[in-house]
C-alpha cells in the first residue's frame, strides 16, 4: 500500500516541501476511501480538517433558497476545506463524493504546520481567491435567475389573463358576426326580390405573381363600379375566392344604384370576417407563446428533473423562428428516446445558444439539422449546420472562456463556455467539429436512473 507520505510527494502541492514537514504532516493525517454520495464537510459544521483528493472527484455544493447549487469539482491534486480552517470558521459549502475517490484527510494542527511554508500559504491563498470568486459568481448568477423566473412567473400570469379574454371575446364576435350576416342575407333576399349571393370556396395557393395580377383584376373592376376603397377591399376578397366572375353575377341582379353598395357590403364582412379570425389566431398564439415560455424556464419546478431533452429543443425553436427567417430547420428524434436527468431550464440555455450560433454561421440562410439517439447510457444529440464552419485551430477554442469569433459588441465569449458548464455539470460531454462545409455540436448526456 502507497504510504501517506508518498502519496503527497507525488502531489505537485507537496512536492517541493521539506521532507520534515511532509513527515510531520502525515503523523496525523489518514488516507479514506469514499463511494458515491458519501459527505466529508457539511456545511454548517464545525471545521476540523482538510482534504487533499488523491483519485476520483469531489462535488462542492450549497444550499440556495430550498436547492442545493453546485459551486465546483475538485478534481486529483487538489485540495479542499482549506477556507474554513483559515477564518475558523463554520463550513460555508458541502462536500461529497462524485464517484468512488480516494483522499488524504489533514487535521488541523497538521494543516498549522503546512501554514508554516510560505509556499504552501502562496498556493493556499490562490487557491482560496480564485474559489471565491468562483463561488460567489455561481451565487449570483443563481440569484440572478431565480430574481427572472419569479418576474417571467408573474409576467406570464398577467399575459395569460388578457390573451385568454380576447379569446374569449374573438369568439363571441364571430358568434354575433355570423348572426348579423344571416339577418343580412334574410334582408337582402326580400329587398333584391329573392336575390342569391353565391358563396365561393376559398382561393387555392397561388404565387404572388398569380395573386397580384387576381387583386389588380377585381380591384379595377370594383373601381369602375364605383367604389372609392376598392384597392382596400380586393386582397381579403381574392382571399375568400371572389372573382370578377362572381361578382359580376351579383352586380347584374341588382338595380346600377344598388349593386355598388350590396358589393361593398360582401366586401366589409368579408373582411371583418378575416379579421376575427386574426384576432382569434393571435389570442391562441398569444396563450400558446406564454404555455412555451412557462416550460421553457420551467418555472415552478424542481431544479432537476427526469425530462424529454428534444421537448426543450422544440421550445427553443418557436421561440428562436423570428431569428431563423429562411434558415431551414429539420429534426429527426428517436421515438424511444430515453429520459435525462438535468436541470431543464439550463439545458434550453444550451440549446438556446447553440441555435443562436448556428443561425448566425447561416446569415445568408441555409439548414440547420438537430437529431437525437440513444446509445449506451446516454443520449446523443446533434446540432449541425451547413454554414461557412470555424477557421482552422478555433474548434478547439470554442469552449474557453471569453474567447469569441463575432466582431466586437457582437459576443462575450462566454456563451459557449457556459454551455460546456451546463453539460458537464450534468454528468454529459460535449463536442465540436467543424469544416468549410458546417458545423456539428455532439451532446451526450446520462440517461436518468430507472
Amino acid at each position: 500500500m502507497t504510504t501517506t507520505a508518498e502519496i503527497l510527494r507525488g502531489l505537485p502541492y507537496f512536492s517541493d516541501l521539506p521532507e520534515e514537514l511532509i513527515e510531520s504532516v502525515c503523523g496525523g493525517s489518514t488516507q479514506i476511501t469514499l463511494e458515491e454520495g458519501d459527505v466529508i464537510i457539511k456545511e454548517g459544521s464545525e471545521s476540523e480538517e482538510m482534504y487533499v483528493l488523491v483519485e476520483g472527484e469531489l462535488i462542492v455544493s450549497k444550499l440556495s433558497g430550498d436547492k442545493d447549487v453546485e459551486l465546483a469539482r475538485i478534481l486529483p491534486g487538489e485540495v479542499v476545506g482549506e477556507i474554513a480552517l483559515l477564518d475558523q470558521a463554520p463550513r460555508t459549502a458541502t462536500v461529497a463524493a462524485a464517484m468512488t475517490s480516494l483522499a488524504v484527510r489533514i487535521p488541523v494542527a497538521a494543516f498549522e504546520a503546512l501554514l508554516s511554508d510560505s509556499r504552501v500559504v502562496r498556493r493556499m491563498f490562490k487557491t482560496v481567491t480564485s474559489r471565491l470568486r468562483g463561488i460567489e459568481e455561481t451565487l449570483r448568477h443563481e440569484e440572478r435567475m431565480a430574481a427572472l423566473g419569479r418576474m417571467a412567473a408573474q409576467l406570464m400570469h398577467e399575459l395569460n389573463n388578457p390573451a385568454a379574454a380576447v379569446g374569449r371575446t374573438s369568439q363571441e364576435l364571430r358568434r354575433l358576426h355570423e348572426e348579423l350576416g344571416q339577418e343580412a342575407d334574410s334582408l337582402t333576399t326580400a329587398l333584391a326580390e329573392g336575390l342569391d349571393i353565391p358563396e365561393p370556396e376559398p382561393a387555392e395557393a397561388m404565387s404572388a405573381m398569380d395573386r397580384s395580377d387576381a387583386e389588380d383584376d377585381v380591384a379595377v373592376w370594383l373601381e369602375g363600379l364605383g367604389l372609392d376603397d376598392a384597392w382596400e377591399v380586393a386582397p381579403s376578397l381574392v382571399d375568400a375566392g371572389w372573382t370578377t366572375d362572381h361578382l359580376s353575377t351579383v352586380a347584374n341582379s341588382l338595380e346600377p344604384d344598388v349593386a355598388p353598395h350590396m358589393l361593398r357590403w360582401i366586401a366589409l364582412r368579408t373582411m371583418s370576417d378575416q379579421v376575427i379570425s386574426e384576432v382569434s389566431i393571435g389570442a391562441k398564439r398569444i396563450s400558446e407563446l406564454v404555455r412555451i415560455v412557462k416550460e421553457y424556464s420551467y418555472l415552478d419546478q424542481a431544479p432537476i428533473q427526469e425530462i424529454n431533452p428534444t421537448a426543450g429543443i422544440q421550445d427553443t425553436l418557436v421561440l428562436l423562428k423570428h431569428k431563423l427567417g429562411d434558415i431551414t430547420v429539420s429534426t429527426d428524434f428517436a421515438d424511444d428516446l430515453a429520459m435525462v436527468e438535468a436541470p431543464g431550464r439550463d439545458l434550453n440555455q444550451v440549446w438556446t445558444n447553440l441555435i443562436d450560433n448556428a443561425s448566425d454561421a447561416m446569415s445568408e440562410g441555409g439548414e440547420l439539422l438537430i437529431t437525437a439517439r440513444n446509445e449506451t447510457g446516454f443520449v446523443v444529440i446533434e446540432v449541425r449546420d451547413n454554414g461557412e464552419g470555424m477557421p482552422p485551430g478555433v474548434a478547439e477554442k470554442v469552449f474557453d472562456p471569453f474567447f469569441t469569433t463575432k466582431e466586437p459588441g457582437k459576443g462575450t465569449g462566454l456563451g459557449l463556455h457556459t454551455v460546456h458548464n451546463i453539460i458537464t455539470k450534468a454528468g454529459g460531454e460535449i463536442d465540436v467539429s467543424s469544416s468549410s462545409e458546417g458545423t456539428k455540436f455532439t451532446i451526450k448526456l446520462p440517461t436518468a436512473s430507472t
